[in-house]
């Protein structure tokens, strides 16, 4: 028996809010008796920003999807062989390219993908590699070595079209690769270089190009040959594209750093909406015009590492993101910090000399509390606002070095001197509350790997890391903790070790080896902001998140700095980050703000 549903379709609800409950979708229509108006819901497609990748290029071949996308090889001061792996968050290291390049084509998904083409220090290249989810290998060659080729299809059924020869300019050169080789096919109508492309082997898109002025230029490819469609509506050239020939999605070009963004249907492009950050030579992912991730770019010579997610939803999306925050009332580097972001607390650091200022943070500023007992910087702090542990750090003799042990408890108004370090040092990694605390590596005048336990009135020695190191970040418990990065000497490193209360183990290596830098959260959810690279930036604003197995970029610091203090008992979901040195001492605070999704407001139905 058919139903009223099947029969009438779905009745209009009269609803006293903006909601149609279990019914909202696409088109939706409610009447809303409070203000008296026919609403529906409507889909909004925009860009957000999400996690950037660990290294800023352009000119990366792609492959995959919104939530699994791959970038590897381009430039920024050099070619790169580079291969970083996203998750729809952030981005973390995957294996190297057997040959750095830029201006390379792919296809494929993350865990098994084909890179061609490109130019390597030898000039245009033919060569073709494999990836299988962790590492590259030589497959059969191109039969035409060109630099910004497009491609489409999959590992074993791909598709490269267009490039520049070099010599020989632009080309509309078109293979297929079945796993093994590539074969000629008949070419693009009109050749072309820096083009998207996107779709499969048997249904393949190309859009814009450089042919050799910016062109608009749409074909679609069915297994044999190519046919010309409908042009973009903006000519351009060193665009990205995602999804298929029937859902089609271009965005960024030449000239100038465009933020354009087109959808195709199969048949024809219309605009939506535009990126946040204009950019060319930039590299997407994506299934179809409604589901796609745009990641670095430039203009040259710099590299962009920025990484944006498109989406057509009912909901908006808030990329994750640093905010202001109240300054500390004293700028100061070297700071110790404990609490949370909403419940901070900050003590010692290095104004001019060694310092024991301490201010408390209720979520929008800093108030002055009752100072440490001994002036101090570059100590550690662990536990919460009302209940921290200050130990270790630096000031003036009496020790030769000016190394100390002092360690403190602060009960909220107050701080008292406790039993001290065994081993006196600064720099070290801590982590852990009061009562259960955790402290390990450092410097004792040189990096020590040393690790110690506090159980609420005195230390007590633990199994040392594999590795001596000092100006490391830490997080975690005092029975379960994870340890990365530091100087073992010179230069950074940016391995890990996991401890579990008994003994260190390795662990993933972040993304940026760096010292200075600091840490919060679990050791399965943690989070690492800040510091110096000594071989790249003496000021960082990278922060990195790790899930216990793998470690991802996420939203950077508005302000590059290291030697800073952080809420080390936040969820690395809301971390607070404070002072530190970025050429001069700074008082800065951010607070740290995780992706947010939100419904979007209803349109009103206009019968007029």
């Amino acid at each position: 028996m058919s139903t009223y549903q099947e029969l009438k379709g779905l009745k209009v609800k009269y609803l006293s809010s903006d909601t149609s409950g279990d019914r909202i979708k696409e088109g939706e229509v409610f009447y809303n008796s409070t203000d008296f108006n026919i609403k529906s819901f409507v889909a909004t497609a925009a860009w957000h920003s999400s996690g950037p990748l660990g290294s800023g290029r352009y000119g990366l071949g792609d492959a995959g999807t919104l939530t699994a996308a791959l970038g590897f090889g381009g430039y920024a001061g050099a070619r790169r062989n580079l291969t970083e792996e996203y998750n729809g968050s952030g981005w973390s290291a995957g294996g190297n390219l057997g040959t750095s390049r830029y201006g390379l084509g792919g296809c494929g998904t993350q865990t098994s993908a084909l890179g061609f083409g490109g130019n390597a220090s030898t000039g245009s290249s033919n060569s073709t590699e494999e990836y299988d989810g962790s590492s590259w290998t030589s497959g059969g060659n191109l039969n035409t070595a060109r630099r910004q080729v497009r491609g489409a299809g999959t590992q074993t059924s791909g598709l490269a079209f267009g490039g520049n020869l070099s010599p020989g300019g632009v080309t509309g050169k078109t293979e297929e690769y079945d796993g093994s080789s590539w074969s000629e096919q008949n070419d693009l109508n009109t050749g072309r270089e820096n083009l998207a492309g996107m779709g499969t082997q048997t249904a393949g898109l190309a859009a814009g190009g450089l042919s050799p002025s910016a062109t608009g230029a749409t074909e679609e490819y069915n297994g044999t040959s190519w046919s010309e469609q409908n042009d973009l509506g903006t000519a351009r050239y060193e665009l990205a594209g995602a999804g298929t020939q029937t859902s089609g999605l271009c965005f960024g070009g030449n000239p100038g750093n465009l933020a354009i963004t087109e959808q195709y249907n199969g048949t024809s492009w219309s605009e939506t909406g535009d990126m946040a950050n204009g950019k060319r030579v930039l590299a997407g992912a994506g299934s179809s015009n409604t589901s796609a991730v745009a990641f670095g770019g430039g203009p040259p010579p710099d590299g962009f590492a920025g990484t944006e997610e498109f989406t057509v939803s009912l909901s908006a999306t808030s990329g994750i993101a640093w905010s202001s925050g109240g300054n500390l009332n004293t700028a100061r580097r070297g700071v110790g910090g404990s609490g949370t972001q909403t419940a901070g607390l900050a003590f010692g650091g290095y104004i001019t000399s060694p310092t024991d200022a301490s201010e408390e943070y209720n979520g929008s500023s800093w108030t002055e509390g009752n100072n440490l007992n001994n002036s101090r910087s570059t100590m550690k702090g662990l536990g919460t606002q009302t209940a921290a542990l200050s130990c270790g750090g630096y000031t003036s003799p009496p020790t030769p070095d000016g190394v100390q042990s002092h360690t403190e408890e602060y009960n909220g108004t107050s701080w008292s001197e406790q039993n001290n370090l065994n081993t006196r040092r600064m720099d070290m990694g801590a982590c852990g509350v009061q009562t259960a605390g955790l402290v390990f590596g450092g410097s004792t005048g040189s990096a020590t790997g040393d690790s110690e336990e506090y159980d609420g009135s005195s230390w007590t020695e633990g199994n040392n890391l594999n590795t001596d190191r000092r100006y490391l970040a830490g997080a975690g418990t005092q029975t379960a903790a994870v340890g990365v990065g530091g100087s073992p000497g010179d230069p950074a490193t940016n391995t890990g070790e996991h401890y579990d209360g008994t003994s260190w183990t390795s662990s993933p290596s972040i993304n940026t080896a760096r010292n200075y830098f600091v840490g919060s959260g679990l050791q399965t959810a943690a989070m690492v902001y800040g510091g110096s690279a000594p071989t790249s930036s003496p000021y960082l604003n990278a922060v990195e998140q790790y899930d216990g197995s793998t470690w991802t970029t996420t939203s950077g610091l508005t302000t590059n700095r290291r030697s800073l203090g952080g809420s080390s008992n936040s969820p690395y979901s809301s971390v607070l980050a404070f002072g530190g040195y970025g050429g001069s001492n700074t008082n800065s605070t951010e607070e740290f703000t995780g992706e947010t999704i939100t419904a979007r407001a209803v349109k009103t139905v206009d019968f007029d």
